[in-house]
């Protein structure tokens, strides 16, 4: 019975905890804005589909290095995690919309 003595709110609140889920945050939800901005602006851009594309996909990684620096720029990691899917829901509901 190892996790009944297992002191759940002194783990999560120690600084590794926090840089431990900003770097999920960054990883996994910097990757989700990035695809769905990538998504969005191949359906947004007014260029030929294969210049359209290209253009989302590169313009892509900038996003993905800036969601990075996002989740390690504010006070909390739920901060972070709560932005970064929200962006995401946003791209993604217009995507919806355009698609």
């Amino acid at each position: 019975m190892a996790f009944v003595n297992f002191k759940w709110r002194e783990q999560l609140s120690k600084p590794s905890f926090d840089i431990f889920s900003r770097s999920l945050a960054a990883i996994f939800g910097g990757y989700l804005v990035a695809a769905t901005a990538c998504g969005l602006l191949a359906l947004a851009l007014p260029l030929p589909v294969a210049e359209s594309v290209l253009t989302a996909m590169m313009l892509s990684f900038a996003l993905y290095a800036i969601a990075a620096l996002w989740a390690f720029s504010v006070k909390r990691s739920r901060q972070a995690w709560r932005d970064l899917l929200c962006i995401s829901t946003i791209f993604y509901l217009l995507i919806l919309l355009l698609g």
